[in-house]
């Protein structure tokens, strides 16, 4: 999951430098945060043994996931496709971009333009938005046959939320590359048509479940924010009902939180019409930046609205619905990150 982020990192940036905040960032959010990168760092380093084999296993998921996607390729013609020389090569690649985006979490000054340069370049390749939830999907199933019991729920979340950051940095950066295109121009390369679909897809489950979890806003909510303050404690200084107790009960952790999930639900419905939906998140990403709000804090926000929908939706709750929500997030994230 991409919107708010950016734009949260844009506001903070033009307050005024050497200006304290008014509220502190959650310890809680850093410890998360450094937490993150370790278990995305430790469990790389496993996985970079072999980078070949496990980029290969990488593009043949993708292919499964969208076969139509083999034709953005250039080794698109070689077959047995599992053995082409091509394929290896550009899989190889592929992997230590992965590396260096690893290591470049302790570094996110230099990684963020590089990444950019990225999402540009692929821009001009014939890929779309709707291709990262594949890129995404593919990602972490090469990782979970890598690592194997190594895979804990922690480390999938760490890698789930490192990848959103990946994508907030890189989506916005082509789909400015595609806007520059001369308008009516062709692509050279055509849409893949399976990630076509697997993004319908993914807006229908997103559409299907919040209709039933939207049934009460309250309830929902109120655990949402709960689930946040138990993961991050300190991140309950960032708002005025902080001192109201017990907190549970409190109305005014009731009222934003139902603000905030039918703010949710603007979201899954702006889905239709992403053109809307954008300037939309940018503005709340901005509003945030001015709040105290951390990029730090989008992993844990996303963390607890998963875990919220799990409760709510129960044995609904299918990987499929998971891999729907995850990606809908980070979409999400990387407008609201940038402003």
């Amino acid at each position: 999951q991409s919107v708010m982020e950016p734009a949260l990192l844009k506001k903070g940036a033009s307050e005024e430098k050497g200006q304290d905040r008014d509220l502190p960032m959650a310890a809680g959010a850093e410890e998360t945060a450094k937490d993150t990168k370790e278990l995305v760092e430790e469990t790389w380093r496993l996985v970079a043994q072999d980078l070949e084999g496990n980029g290969v296993k990488f593009f043949l998921r993708i292919f499964e996931i969208a076969p139509a996607a083999l034709q953005l390729f250039s080794f698109k013609d070689e077959v047995p496709l599992e053995k082409s020389n091509g394929m290896k090569k550009h899989a190889t690649n592929v992997m230590k971009t992965v590396g260096e985006a690893v290591a470049g979490l302790r570094d996110v000054e230099t990684l963020v333009p590089v990444l950019e340069a990225l999402g540009g370049r692929h821009g001009t390749y014939g890929v779309q938005p709707e291709h990262f939830s594949i890129v995404g999907s593919a990602l972490l199933w090469t990782l979970e046959q890598g690592l194997g019991k190594l895979w804990t729920p922690e480390v999938k979340d760490a890698w789930a939320s490192t990848y959103g950051t990946i994508q907030s940095v890189m989506e916005p950066a082509l789909l400015k590359k595609g806007a520059s295109e001369e308008k009516g121009q062709d692509r050279d390369l055509p849409m893949a048509a399976g990630a076509e679909e697997t993004a319908k897809d993914t807006k229908e489950l997103v559409e299907e479940t919040w209709r039933l979890v939207a049934q009460d806003l309250e309830g929902n909510g109120v655990k949402f924010f709960l689930r946040i303050f138990e993961i991050a404690p300190a991140a309950l200084q960032l708002f005025s009902f902080k001192d109201e107790v017990p907190l549970e009960k409190s109305n005014g952790m009731k009222k934003h939180a139902t603000n905030v999930m039918k703010t949710v639900g603007e979201a899954v419905a702006g889905l239709r019409d992403v053109e809307t939906l954008v300037p939309v998140l940018e503005a709340l990403g901005g509003r945030h930046g001015t709040y105290g709000v951390q990029p730090e804090h989008f992993s844990i926000v996303g963390s607890a609205l998963l875990w919220t929908l799990e409760q709510g939706l129960g044995k609904l709750w299918t990987p499929e619905v998971k891999d729907a929500w995850a990606s809908t997030y980070g979409t999400i994230q990387s407008v609201m990150e940038p402003a």
